[in-house]
């Protein structure tokens, strides 16, 4: 910090002992204390500084020496305070906007939100989960060089993010060009299952945009796969050093598990009976009973058409 000029008190016709006893004179070296600290920190709350905070350590005493030092002192005291939350709050955007860049939106708020024992201790609640995936993606990908498939997954995700977040599910993570949503997490909404297949609709018409724009280019389009199913999951931060946020439980196996039937059957989204009777406004067919690997019991599956 530069040095703080003050007002001559000792010039030639002033009397410093009557400065304490002249309320004007003292609020003239209080702003001017303050003036000069603002500029020489740089910080617009300093010259905002109370008049009344200066203009008492000026006139509660009879010493000039002390009243400038209390003065000095006062003003140094709140500009270190003030710098120290400006660096506080540059570090919290720094973490938040680091977190953001390696996890999704919503998980990176959620995650500076909520304190770390919670998160380790987890909880378990009912949600339904998405599982989706490129049908045919090493088809699409065995021609194209390493960063080209980099960028064909990166605009997957961003379509892909767009479409779940936009019906309010929680982007689990992304597997290569596998995406997981959760919707319900953190907390569960009468709703949920009614987003999740409106997340599946809108992916589909996202993805079906996007290969009209590829055709138009010479490049092949691209179709996915959709698991829908519903259950209790566990929520929380997993692991040791390196800890994972998301949802993990057999719900969320067999999510995934319907996902890859879209493969061998003549359905693009293909979900659970716990997904029909929980949804109000979606039309399903079943397509077959059966057990699913990963499931404790045979379920029922039925096909729901993204296409309106």
């Amino acid at each position: 910090m530069s040095a703080i000029r003050l007002p001559d008190v000792s010039a030639a016709g002033a009397d410093p002992a009557s400065w304490l006893g002249r309320p004007h004179r003292a609020a003239e070296l209080a702003q001017a204390v303050r003036r000069r600290a603002a500029a020489a920190c740089g910080n617009a709350v300093l010259a905002a500084a109370p008049a009344p905070l200066l203009m008492g350590f000026a006139t509660a005493t009879g010493s000039e020496p002390i009243t400038l030092g209390l003065a000095g002192l006062a003003l140094t005291s709140l500009a270190l305070q003030v710098r120290h939350l400006r660096s506080a709050a540059r570090i919290v955007t720094r973490h938040r906007d680091n977190l953001a860049r390696l996890a999704a939106p919503a998980v990176a708020r959620l995650v500076a939100e909520t304190d770390a024992v919670t998160l380790r201790a987890g909880w378990e609640q009912e949600a339904t989960v998405l599982f989706a995936d490129i049908r045919d993606f090493t088809g699409l990908c065995e021609t194209l060089p390493p960063g080209e498939v980099a960028a064909f997954l990166a605009e997957f995700r961003r379509r892909a993010a767009r479409a779940i977040e936009a019906a309010g599910g929680l982007v689990d993570k992304f597997v290569g060009d596998e995406v997981m949503a959760v919707f319900g997490v953190p907390r569960a909404a009468p709703d949920d299952t009614d987003r999740a297949v409106v997340a599946a609709r809108s992916l589909a018409a996202t993805m079906l945009a996007w290969s009209r724009e590829r055709v138009r280019t010479g490049l092949p389009p691209v179709r996915i796969g959709v698991g829908l199913h519903r259950g209790p999951v566990f929520v929380g931060t997993i692991g040791a050093e390196r800890v994972e946020f998301t949802a993990v439980g057999d719900t969320v196996n067999v999510a995934r598990r319907l996902e890859q039937m879209t493969r061998t059957t003549d359905c693009d989204c293909i979900a659970s009976e716990a997904v029909v009777r929980s949804a109000t406004s979606s039309e399903a067919r079943i397509v077959a009973v059966q057990p699913v690997r990963g499931a404790r019991v045979v379920l029922r599956l039925f096909a729901i058409a993204l296409a309106p």
